[in-house]
C-alpha cells in the first residue's frame, strides 16, 4: 500500500482532532515530506525573522505555516503575527510561487496573502477526516508541482473552485486590478457588453462586478485548459487569452479575444494568467471522460444564484442517454444544442459521432470534418460558450493530435431566441447593443450570408486599421460581389459608428461581437438547419424576469399559442419558448427534438400548448417522454435546488397529434449528482407507466375561488421577530424590544444582512401562521411578525411616521435602507419594487385586513396534507399555507375533515409536482376534486363536521414537546386519530362523499 492509502487517513484523522502544538508540527512535517516530497533539510522550524522579532513555526519555500492549538481562540494572534511573517518570507524567497501563509490547528486551514502591506484571508478549508485526499488536493496548488493529474470532475473543482487556493489568490489580484482599471473606457465597454449579454440570457439584471471577476478567472482557466489539450505552452498570457496560441496550431474558434482579457493591461494581470495556467498544465486533459468544465463553473458560482438564473447543468449520464436516444444516425445527422451551456450535450454528441466513424472505418480527418460540420452549439452566455468550445475540443480526445491543417470549433456566442433581430418581410437585421448609445446595425444581406459577412467584416477591420474614410469604405463594400447597395450603405453607417467608438477608446471587441451574434441568423437558414435539436434550455419563470423581458416573453408565447396568462402567468417559463422557437427556426422538416425540461411539462396547464404541438408556424408531435421525478439527485442542492423535478421530452417536426399514452419512468437514488453512466445503469430502474394526468386550469369545486395562498413576507429576517432580552427593569409593554430572526430559510443575499432590532409598537406584533404551524386538526406554534398595516393600508417608514408610529417608522427605515442596498435593481440602479410593495405582492397581505372569526388553513406542500381551523382574528397567514374564511363552524369542520383525509390525498397525488425525493406541492390541487360546498341539510356533510370536532379534541390531547420537529408532532397526532378510530370514520365518510 502507498503512503496515501495507508498512512494519510490516520494522519488526517489525528489532525482533525486539534492535537497539541508539537504533535501537530510532527503531523504537518510528515505531510510535507511524505505527501509533497519536501526534502528534510529544506523544511525550516522555528525560523527567526530577519530582524529577530519573532519566529515562524514552519516554513518551506514560499509557504509560511503558523501552528495553533485551537484557531477558534487564537485567531487574533495569527492576524497580529502573520503580516510580519509573510513580509519576511517574501524578502528571502527565491520561489516562483507567490508567498502564502497557512494558519492551522489541524481541524481548520486558513490561507493568507499580503497585498500592499495589508493581510488578506484567501480561503479556508475545514478538514474532513472521512476525505483525507481532499486536504491534499486543497494544498496541492500551494505545495506541489505534481503533473499528470487525472482530470476527474471533483479534482478539477478542488483545484480551481471557489474553495481552492488558486481561486482565492486570483480573486485578490483581480480585485486589485479591477480597482485600478474599472474606469478605463475599453475595460468598461467590455464589462457593459458582457452585462448586456447576461440580461439577454437571463431576462434580468445579474451582472455585478464580483460575477464579472469570477467569469474573468474562469475564462483564464478554461483557455489554459484548451492550450494544454494540445500540449501547447501557456507562457504567453496575451497569446493564450486571444486564441493566438491555438490559432497558430490551426485551431480556429476554440479561443477568441473576448470580454475577459482586460487584466493584461497591467503586469500583475499577466503574472496571474501565468500562475493559473501553470495549475491547469498539471492535468492530463486528453483523458477527459465527461464535461468537467461544468463542474468547475458550478463550483465557482453561488448555488442560489444559479437557481435564480435557471442554470441547471445536466449530469453526464443523462446527457449521454438523451443524445443516444435522439441521435440514431450520428454519421448522417446534424446536431445543434441551441442553449449549449458548458457543452455537456455537445461532448456526448461528438463522442457518439467519433465512435460511429471509427466503427465505420472512417479516417481521422473525415471524422473531424464531420464533427466540425455536424455537431454545433449556440449560447448567449459568454462564459458558457468559452466552456462549451473547450468541451467540444476535449471530446475529440486523442484524435486532435492527428487533426487537419485547420480545425474549426463550431460553437458560437449568439442568442438562439433572436431577440436582437429587427424583422421585416424577407429578412432581419441584427442589432448590436452599444452601452449608452443606439445599437449598431448589421444588415440582413450580410448577416444571412457568411461569405458576404466575412468579406464585409474584413473590410471594416482594415478600414479601422487604416483610418479610412466612410466614403472609401462604402465604395469597397459596394464592390463585394453579391452585396446589395442598400446593405452596403447600411454597413457603411455602422463603420462610421465603429470609427467614433475607436477614437473614444471603446474598441477591441467589436469583431468578436459581430462575428458571433450573426450566427443564429445563419443557422436558421433552411440549408443550415439541424436534423436533431438536443439540450437543456434555461428554466426561467415569468415572475423572475425584468418587466421588459416579461413583455417580450408574453408576446413570443402568444405568437406560438403557448401563453396562458391569468393566475398562471407567473408560471410561464422561458424553456417553452426554446422548444417552440427552436423547432421553428433551427429544426429541419421531420427533424427530432430532445430537451431536458421541468417535470411540469408533462402535465401542467402552462405547458398544455407545447404538448398539443400546435404552436403557430412550429408544429411538433411529441413522440416520447422520460419521467425522472423519482431520480435523485439530478440537479440537487449543488445546482441551487433540491426540489426541482425533471423530465425529458422527445418530439418530431411534423403535423401535430396526440402525445403517447405512456412515458418511460426512471427511479433510484444515485450516490452523487455526477454519478457516471455505470452507476446510473446499476442503480436506476426503468418502467413504462401512464402519461401523467393533466392538471386542469379550473377547479371542479366551488372552494377553488375561496382559498388563496398566504402572504410572502420577505425578507423573513426583517419581519419575523423574537424578543430582545430585557434588562432588570423589563421592557415596555406598549413597544417591546424586538430583533429579526435569522435562520436557514434566509436566502442570499439576505442571509448575510444584519436584521433590524429595536422597539416596535405592540399593535404591529401579530401572530403568523406558517405551513409548519399546521397539524391535522390542531394549530401548532405560530411565529411573531411585524405586520406594518394600519387597517387595509401597508405602511412604510414615511407613512408610519406621519401616523405617529415612531418606533415602527424607525424599524422600517432600517429595513428599507438594507432593501435598497441588497435587493435586485433595475438598469438605472434602483430597486425593482419597494419593500412595502414586496410584502404585499398580489395583495396577499392587505387582503387579510378584514377580521375573520373562523378560517380554515391547510399546508401548501409536504408529503401529507394537514388542515386545521384558526379562530384568532388577529393572526396572519404566511406563504406556504392556503386559507379561506369559513361561513360557519360546521363548514370549517367539514372542510378540515376532507382535507386531512388519506382519500383526498390519494386522488390528487398523481397531479403533484415532484421534488427530488418526494412529491411536494398541493397548492389548489384539492379543489380539482368535485368537493361540494357545505350544505347543513346534508347528513353526510353534518357527520363530517361532527367527526372533525371530535378529531380536534383527540388532537388537542396529544402531548407534544417543544423540542419535537413539526413533522414528528404531525405523526403523533395522526397516530392518536387512528388509535381513537375517528380517522377510519372520516375516511369512510369522505369515501361516500367523493366519486371513485
Amino acid at each position: 500500500m502507498t503512503w496515501r492509502q495507508e498512512r494519510l487517513p490516520e494522519l488526517v484523522r489525528a489532525m482533525a482532532g486539534r492535537p497539541r502544538h508539537e504533535a501537530l508540527r510532527g503531523h504537518v512535517t510528515e505531510l510535507l515530506r511524505s505527501g509533497f516530497g519536501a526534502p528534510y533539510d529544506e523544511i525550516g522550524h522555528e525560523v527567526y525573522l530577519l530582524d529577530r522579532s519573532g519566529r515562524i513555526d514552519t516554513m518551506w519555500g514560499a509557504t509560511v505555516i503558523e501552528l495553533k492549538s485551537d484557531l477558534r481562540r487564537e485567531l487574533d494572534d495569527v492576524l497580529a503575527r502573520m503580516p510580519a511573517y509573510l513580509a519576511d518570507a517574501a524578502s528571502r524567497s527565491r520561489s516562483p510561487r507567490p508567498v502564502t501563509g497557512i494558519a492551522t490547528d489541524g481541524a481548520t486551514f486558513i490561507a493568507y496573502a499580503l497585498r500592499d502591506g495589508r493581510l488578506h484571508e484567501v480561503v479556508r478549508y475545514a478538514t474532513d477526516p472521512e476525505r483525507p485526499n481532499e486536504l491534499m488536493a486543497w494544498l496541492e496548488p500551494l505545495l506541489s508541482d505534481r503533473p499528470d493529474l487525472l482530470p476527474e470532475p471533483r479534482a478539477v473543482a478542488q483545484a480551481f473552485g471557489r474553495a481552492s487556493l488558486t481561486f482565492g489568490r486570483a480573486k485578490l489580484v483581480l480585485d486589485t486590478l479591477w480597482a485600478a482599471l474599472r474606469d478605463d473606457p475599453e475595460v468598461r465597454l467590455k464589462r457593459d457588453l458582457w452585462d448586456g449579454l447576461l440580461r439577454e440570457a437571463y431576462g434580468q439584471d445579474v451582472g455585478d462586478d464580483s460575477l464579472f471577476l469570477q467569469h474573468t478567472y474562469l475564462t483564464i482557466v478554461v483557455k489554459a485548459v484548451a492550450a494544454r489539450v494540445l500540449d501547447l505552452s501557456v507562457d504567453d498570457p496575451a497569446s493564450l487569452l486571444s486564441g493566438r496560441t491555438l490559432a497558430d496550431e490551426g485551431i480556429q474558434g476554440a479561443v477568441e479575444a473576448d470580454f475577459f482579457d482586460w487584466p493584461l493591461k497591467m503586469p500583475a494581470g499577466a503574472d496571474l494568467v501565468r500562475q493559473v495556467a501553470l495549475q491547469a498544465a498539471r492535468f492530463r486533459l486528453r483523458d477527459v471522460q465527461a464535461d468537467v468544465l461544468k463542474i468547475l463553473y458550478e463550483s465557482l458560482v453561488d448555488p442560489d444564484q444559479r437557481h435564480d438564473l435557471g442554470e441547471y447543468y445536466t449530469p453526464d449520464w443523462l446527457a449521454a442517454r438523451v443524445v443516444a436516444a435522439a441521435v440514431d444516425a450520428p454519421l448522417e445527422q446534424r446536431v445543434l444544442d441551441p442553449a449549449c451551456g458548458s457543452g455537456t450535450f455537445l461532448f456526448h454528441a461528438v463522442r457518439r459521432l467519433v465512435a460511429a466513424g471509427q466503427s465505420a472505418g472512417w479516417t481521422t480527418h473525415r471524422i473531424l470534418e464531420a464533427c466540425e460540420e455536424q455537431v454545433l452549439g449556440l449560447d448567449v452566455h459568454p462564459v458558457a460558450v468559452t466552456l462549451a468550445r473547450v468541451t467540444w475540443l476535449l471530446a475529440l480526445g486523442e484524435l486532435v493530435a492527428d487533426r487537419p491543417a485547420v480545425l474549426r470549433v463550431p460553437v458560437f456566442l449568439g442568442d438562439a431566441m433572436q431577440w436582437n433581430l429587427r424583422r421585416y418581410i424577407g429578412g432581419a437585421d441584427v442589432l448590436v447593443e452599444v452601452p449608452g448609445e443606439p445599437p449598431l446595425q448589421i444588415p440582413a444581406g450580410f448577416a444571412e450570408n457568411q461569405a458576404l459577412f466575412e468579406q464585409g467584416l474584413d473590410t471594416l477591420n482594415q478600414g479601422l486599421a487604416d483610418d479610412a474614410t466612410p466614403e472609401s469604405i462604402g465604395r469597397a463594400l459596394r464592390r463585394i460581389q453579391g452585396a446589395a447597395t442598400a446593405d452596403a450603405d447600411a454597413l457603411t453607417s455602422t463603420f462610421a459608428r465603429l470609427q467614433a467608438l475607436l477614437r473614444a477608446g471603446r474598441n477591441g471587441i467589436w469583431t468578436f461581437v459581430f462575428r458571433n451574434l450573426v450566427r443564429p441568423v445563419w443557422l436558421s437558414r433552411p440549408e443550415q438547419r439541424a436534423n436533431v435539436l438536443v439540450g437543456n434550455p434555461p428554466w426561467i419563470v415569468y415572475r423572475h424576469l425584468s418587466s421588459g423581458m416579461k413583455d417580450r416573453l408574453r408576446e413570443a408565447l402568444q405568437e406560438y399559442n403557448l401563453w396562458i396568462g391569468g393566475n398562471l402567468a407567473t408560471q410561464q417559463d422561458m424553456c417553452a419558448l426554446f422548444w417552440a422557437r427552436g423547432a421553428e427556426r433551427y429544426l429541419a422538416p421531420d427533424g427530432r427534438m430532445a430537451f431536458v425540461l421541468p417535470y411540469a411539462a408533462l402535465n401542467a396547464p402552462v405547458y398544455a400548448g407545447l404538448r398539443t404541438g400546435q404552436m403557430g408556424l412550429a408544429q411538433v408531435r411529441l413522440t416520447g417522454g422520460w419521467a425522472l421525478e423519482r431520480v435523485w439527485p439530478i440537479f440537487g442542492a449543488q445546482s441551487g435546488s433540491s426540489t426541482t423535478s425533471t423530465c425529458v421530452l422527445f418530439g418530431r417536426r411534423e403535423v401535430a397529434g396526440e402525445h403517447p399514452v405512456e412515458v418511460d419512468r426512471w427511479e433510484g437514488h444515485l450516490s452523487h449528482r455526477d454519478a457516471d453512466d455505470a452507476e446510473a445503469t446499476r442503480v436506476l430502474t426503468h418502467s413504462r407507466v401512464q402519461w401523467p394526468r393533466a392538471r386542469t386550469l379550473v377547479g371542479a369545486s366551488p372552494y377553488r375561488e375561496r382559498f388563496r395562498d398566504g402572504a410572502t413576507i420577505y425578507p423573513r429576517r426583517f419581519f419575523i421577530v423574537e424578543p430582545e432580552p430585557a434588562g432588570r427593569l423589563g421592557g415596555r409593554r406598549d413597544a417591546p424590544l424586538m430583533r429579526g430572526c435569522v435562520g436557514d430559510l434566509d436566502k442570499h443575499p439576505w442571509s448575510s444582512v444584519e436584521p433590524p432590532r429595536g422597539p416596535v409598537e405592540s399593535q404591529f406584533l401579530r401572530r403568523l401562521a406558517q405551513g409548519e404551524s399546521i397539524a391535522p386538526f390542531r394549530l401548532l406554534e405560530t411565529a411573531t411578525a411585524i405586520v406594518p398595516m394600519d387597517g387595509p393600508t401597508i405602511l412604510d417608514s414615511v407613512t408610519a411616521s406621519e401616523a405617529g408610529y415612531r418606533h415602527l417608522s424607525s424599524w422600517l427605515r432600517d429595513a428599507e435602507t438594507k432593501w435598497a442596498e441588497h435587493s435586485r435593481k433595475t438598469t438605472a440602479g434602483q430597486p425593482r419594487t419597494t419593500l412595502a410593495n414586496n410584502i404585499d405582492h398580489m395583495r396577499k397581505l392587505s387582503c387579510q385586513s378584514v377580521r375573520a372569526t373562523m378560517r380554515v388553513l391547510y399546508t401548501a406542500s409536504g408529503t401529507r396534507l394537514s388542515a386545521t381551523r384558526v379562530t384568532a382574528s388577529d393572526a396572519f397567514i404566511y406563504h406556504g399555507a392556503y386559507w379561506a374564511t369559513a361561513h360557519t363552524t360546521d363548514e370549517a369542520g367539514y372542510l378540515i375533515a376532507l382535507i386531512n383525509s388519506a382519500a383526498v390525498l390519494a386522488k390528487i397525488t398523481d397531479l403533484q409536482p415532484h421534488g427530488q425525493r418526494d412529491k411536494r406541492h398541493f397548492d389548489n390541487l384539492v379543489w380539482t376534486l368535485p368537493i361540494p360546498e357545505y350544505d347543513s341539510s346534508d347528513p353526510l356533510h353534518r357527520d363530517l363536521a361532527a367527526a372533525a370536532s371530535h378529531a380536534e379534541i383527540v388532537a388537542a390531547a396529544v402531548e407534544l414537546s417543544d423540542t419535537q420537529h413539526f413533522t414528528t408532532k404531525r405523526r403523533a397526532i395522526r397516530a392518536a386519530l387512528v388509535a381513537d378510530g375517528v380517522a377510519a370514520e372520516m375516511e369512510a365518510l369522505v369515501d361516500a362523499l367523493l366519486p371513485p
